[in-house]
């Protein structure tokens, strides 16, 4: 069953603000009052028009008693407390206006939100710790000129209760009122790792410089979920009554075929899970989550009792640990245990659906004649130990797992790739002790996954991105999520002072000289990136890791070897740089050594290259011979194209002379055979070496890279040449990702461009008319 499916983005985007209350139960047929600071939010006025007769105004018109009647069931606002001048007034004025039984129901940020902690800035001052610190550093003139500051906790009940409501239930929002994904109440507290289902939202997350998600299990073992929430929905009664709910789920990011709220709610002490769709659209998920179960369970897999009632998908709460944590719990005790269980949900994988030889040419593509194992005739993606729970008191070891939320099957997909997707969703990061204990390779080899993992890697991706519209929604989170390299430089910036920073991680290159000897430390993924950059600048000795498996070999022509040669080599005659991302260990050891002259390569650095260097060197010699073409200046000096060039044709030759005609120096990068492969899922015609040269021999190009297989994207690029414009074709001019680049670009100060193609000639024509006469 596919799941692949058209959204309107901006439709998506406009709802997200529905989250804060759509999970929230109002009473059908109610009179509500909406109240708002600057303007109405269009998406809240839809949703509370769906439940009741709503009137609506601003705070202003409120505590001035304009146009605002009284006997309300409900008065909604969001940030209308911490936006307002006078928010004890407007508190008071709401209690007069509601009915015995009515209820306020607001959303308010927290100043000690465990974001701001993290590094995001306020929302109201646009400074870190503004809030924090209860904006004491900020002057009269300051506070008169903000547009609000955000209370805490405290501070909140205090309001409420001089306004008259001594009854108040707390839900703790996460990641925001504009984007809710998590509620929980008071006294209610997460009983899962969020690490794997949490993706944290800043307002400023270029200053971001702790990872938020790793955080929680911690909190909640110390008391301090609730009290840090990042933001509050709180709801007040008069008469002591509250919603029912105690957690919710919201999944607006997935459309409207798919979005859900899933509420844990109590009503006599009884809990229930009931799952509910947003739009009209999801309601047949509801039929088909249930028919999916129903079919795991004729197939002898344990899966939690539910039923579909008037539109509500329903099922009890399970008072059982999530297999996800229960499982690395048992891994600590019984490290044999912890594998026969695995075993036995490896086993439950293959058993939930009958085995066919069928698989889609892509996939048969990407396997490269690689074994897939047995294919499941229908794959639920989703039976992960994310979505069951692990009963140890069930004599039958595998209906220990009792699985639900089966929402979603994949026609004709490898038992492989949903084991793989278990073992990735187990290794999550949270817990370094079961990781040391039982490590990830074991279990791959253990089930047949290393060989293809690149595979199952990218199919467990291509659910996710699907599902939760990632490439739609890519530019939009360009601007709320932190990138993990910047995030790694801020903070190494705050262990240094800021002259050792300087020194240890910006100025790694300033007492190399080519009679020394420079070595890299660290044979990984950092190691790697440092080569893209600087393979071609210096001649680099040896690279040493502590791996002794990998001493003798060597890494892109380059020899490791033990780290003991560094003590051959005296000081003035080296030169060290770490790329390790955890380099403390290595920092000690080095200085157990005796060996203190070492930098630290951070890959969010810019460090000048000759790259750069070159290019700059180029358009001074140019001069003013390479200013004009056909009597008119070109905007751009440095331009850049990427592409495969497969086949070279017309519609190549007239794009490098359109994109030429724009700059002064054009550099074209040319994917290699494996990047083709990889992504293409395809063999090119011709071999990279040609390309390559059929490229360079054009007279409109002005240099010629091979593009590196794990750094080939716009970004990587543009770190490296700092080009001033970026050309592609007109077929991605409304492709997210790409248009997520182009706002990447204008950040820095480059743009992208986008050229219609040759419409008569193109390497895919040129393809099928081969193939079409060689099989004829």
């Amino acid at each position: 069953m596919a799941f692949s499916y058209k959204v309107d983005k901006q439709s998506l985007i406009r709802d997200f603000s529905k989250g804060a209350l759509v999970w929230y139960n109002f009473r059908q047929n109610s009179r509500i009052l909406y109240i708002y600071s600057r303007q109405a939010d269009e998406a809240i006025l839809e949703l509370l028009e769906s439940k009741g007769k709503v009137e609506n105004c601003s705070v202003e018109q409120l505590l001035n008693n304009q146009n605002v009647g009284n006997a309300y069931d409900y008065i909604v606002g969001i940030d209308v407390i911490e936006e307002s001048r006078y928010p004890q007034k407007l508190l008071n004025i709401c209690h007069g206006l509601l009915k015995p039984d009515g209820r306020l129901v607001i959303g308010t940020e927290n100043r000690y939100a465990i974001k701001y902690i993290c590094g995001d800035r306020d929302p109201y001052t646009n400074h870190n710790f503004d809030g924090i610190e209860n904006y004491r550093r900020l002057s009269d003139v300051d506070r008169d000129s903000i547009a609000g500051r955000c209370y805490s906790m405290a501070e909140l009940k205090l309001m409420l209760s001089q306004a008259g409501f001594d009854n108040d239930k707390f839900y703790s929002v996460m990641p925001s009122l504009r984007e809710t994904q998590l509620v929980y109440a008071e006294g209610y507290e997460p009983v899962e790792e969020l690490a794997m289902r949490y993706f944290p939202l800043y307002n400023y997350p270029d200053s971001v410089f702790l990872e938020e998600q790793y955080l929680y299990t911690d909190l909640i073992k110390n008391g301090m979920f609730h009290k840090m929430a990042n933001a509050y929905i709180i709801e007040c009664s008069i008469d002591g009554q509250f919603d029912n709910t105690i957690h919710a789920t919201i999944s607006l990011d997935r459309g409207h075929d798919n979005a859900l709220v899933t509420s844990i709610c109590e009503h006599g002490g009884v809990r229930n899970v009931l799952k509910k769709a947003v739009y009209k659209e999801g309601i047949h998920k509801l039929k088909e989550m249930q028919d999916n179960l129903n079919d795991l369970h004729a197939r002898g897999i344990n899966v939690v009792d539910s039923s579909v009632e008037n539109d509500t998908f329903v099922m009890p709460y399970v008072d059982a640990p999530v297999a996800m944590n229960e499982l690395k719990a048992i891994a600590k005790k019984d490290k044999n245990a912890f594998l026969k269980a695995m075993d036995d949900m490896n086993e439950l994988i293959l058993n939930s659906s009958e085995h066919t030889g069928i698989i889609s040419e892509k996939d048969r593509n990407s396997a490269d004649g690689r074994d897939l194992g047995p294919i499941l005739e229908r794959g639920y993606i989703d039976m992960v130990p994310l979505n069951c729970f692990y009963d140890g008191t069930i004599e039958d070891s595998r209906s220990r797992f009792i699985y639900y939320d089966q929402e979603f099957y994949w026609d004709n997909c490898p038992a492989k790739a949903i084991m793989y997707r278990s073992i990735s969703i187990i290794y999550d990061g949270t817990d370094k002790e079961f990781e040391r204990i039982m490590p990830r390779t074991e279990l791959l080899d253990r089930y047949g996954l290393a060989e293809c993992e690149d595979l199952w890697q990218r199919m467990s991706s291509r659910f996710t991105e699907t599902l939760r519209n990632q490439k739609q929604l890519r530019p939009y989170y360009e601007n709320k999520r932190v990138d993990g390299r910047i995030l790694y430089t801020n903070r190494e910036k705050i262990n240094y002072s800021a002259k050792e920073y300087q020194r240890i991680f910006v100025d790694i290159f300033n007492d190399y000289s080519d009679d020394k000897k420079l070595i890299l430390f660290g044979s990984g993924r950092f190691t790697e990136r440092f080569l893209f950059e600087f393979a071609g600048d210096y001649s680099i000795y040896s690279i040493v890791d502590n791996n002794s498996a990998k001493w003798g070999t060597t890494m892109a022509g380059i020899p490791v070897n033990s780290p003991d040669i560094l003590r051959e080599i005296p000081e003035s005659e080296r030169h060290i740089i770490i790329c390790i991302k955890g380099y403390n260990g290595v920092v000690n050891q080095l200085k157990d050594m005796g060996i203190t002259d070492f930098h630290i390569y951070d890959p969010g650095n810019d460090y000048p290259n000759k790259s750069k260097e070159h290019v700059a060197q180029s358009l001074a010699q140019t001069g003013d011979s390479g200013l004009k073409e056909s009597g008119m200046d070109k905007p751009y000096n440095v331009g850049y194209i990427a592409g495969v060039f497969d086949l070279f044709h017309v519609g190549h030759l007239n794009m490098f002379k359109r994109a030429k005609e724009q700059c002064k120096y054009l550099i074209v990068g040319v994917v290699s055979d494996e990047g083709v492969r990889l992504n293409k899922q395809a063999e090119p015609f011709v071999p990279f070496e040609e390309r390559i040269e059929m490229v360079r021999s054009c007279r409109y190009v002005d240099e010629a890279v091979k593009l590196p297989l794990n750094f080939a994207g716009t970004r990587d690029m543009f770190k490296k040449y700092h080009f001033d414009v970026q050309f592609s074709g007109s077929d991605y001019e409304h492709d997210p990702a790409w248009l997520s680049e182009k706002e990447f670009l204008e950040k820095n100060g480059a743009t992208m461009i986008f050229f219609p193609y040759t419409q008569s000639t193109s390497s895919t024509k040129l393809k099928k008319a081969i193939e079409g006469r060689i099989n004829n």
